[in-house]
């Protein structure tokens, strides 16, 4: 049975009123407009609906059940209609983001704090995970947006992927506590140090080498680690220096000193959305939360 809602809403509002005048009157039609619409919801459901009597109209037994069934729909239509405002409002919804582990070892308590404080009611969800799967994530659709970084000089590019760039952070040289000073250091009074290394193929080791030989020096790598706790442990034991994104010396290790280094260039910090997917009202909020939280924080 295929039966406009306009015509339900009317018999709703005879019923309401028990007079087709006076309907007509609430919906702005005229009388015999709304006769010739009650005769085309009769033809529709094969069954009179109203019957007239000495002060009106009332509906019969079939116009009761059409109107009961009108009545509940227009309250679950109502209720879409609010579920729509608060899903376009960003007050409802699901999102689901993506983290690198740097970040979710430091920043990450934040935002979901901040999220959770401005949007309530919105479902979040957090996958954290190295770089190349959280663009994998990205393109099979598993999260939202996603957070990822790069250097300039060694920038990301991935297919079908639109990054923003919504913070930079500092290049710290990590040292043993109480080492020669808490100032700034020039890379080329470090020549005869002993380093310590994320992997060889990892960005962060590429630009410290770099950075490293416009100083004049072939660095002397004693261990390559495999992330940057590990790597400030090894400061700790006194084993070598070692450089690290300002990001993860947030939790800095007890026996370990930042030193700020205007030679080492910035990490960017990139918002990651896949190029053929509308962004929600609720990963747009996440977006909004994230700017925000890094245009408060404050790198060592």
């Amino acid at each position: 049975m295929d039966v406009e809602l306009s015509l339900l809403k009317l018999l709703v509002e005879i019923d309401r009123f028990g007079s087709m005048t006076a309907a007509a009157e609430h919906l702005m039609y005229t009388p015999s407009a709304v006769s010739q619409q009650v005769k085309r919801l009769e033809s529709v459901i094969g069954a009179r609906v109203v019957e007239r009597h000495a002060r009106g109209v009332r509906l019969t037994e079939a116009g009761r059940l059409v109107a009961g069934r009108a009545a509940a729909i227009d309250i679950q239509l109502s209720a879409l209609r609010a579920d729509i405002d608060d899903l376009l409002d960003a007050r409802t919804g699901h999102v689901t983001l993506g983290v690198f582990p740097s970040f979710a070892a430091s920043l990450l308590p934040d935002v979901m704090a901040a999220f959770r404080s401005e949007h309530p009611d919105i479902e979040l969800e957090i996958r954290s995970s190295r770089l190349r799967d959280l663009h994998s994530m990205l393109q099979s659709r598993e999260v939202d947006l996603s957070l990822a970084w790069d250097y300039p000089d060694l920038l990301m590019t991935v297919d079908d992927v639109v990054t923003e760039v919504i913070a930079e952070e500092p290049t710290v040289l990590l040292v043993p506590k109480g080492w020669r000073t808490n100032g700034p250091v020039r890379l080329d009074s470090l020549a005869r140090e002993k380093w310590i290394v994320r992997s060889a193929q990892h960005p962060i080791t590429t630009i410290f080498r770099t950075s490293c030989r416009t100083a004049g020096f072939e660095p002397d790598v004693l261990i390559e680690s495999n992330d940057y706790m590990e790597s400030q442990a090894m400061v700790a034991a006194g084993l070598g220096l070692t450089v690290a994104p300002a990001m993860t010396t947030r939790y800095l290790r007890e026996g370990v000193d930042a030193i700020p280094s205007s030679e080492l260039p910035n990490r960017r910090i990139l918002l990651c959305r896949l190029a053929q997917r509308t962004p929600s009202p609720a990963s747009d909020a996440m977006a909004s939360v994230l700017v925000s939280v890094f245009d408060t924080v404050k790198f060592t």
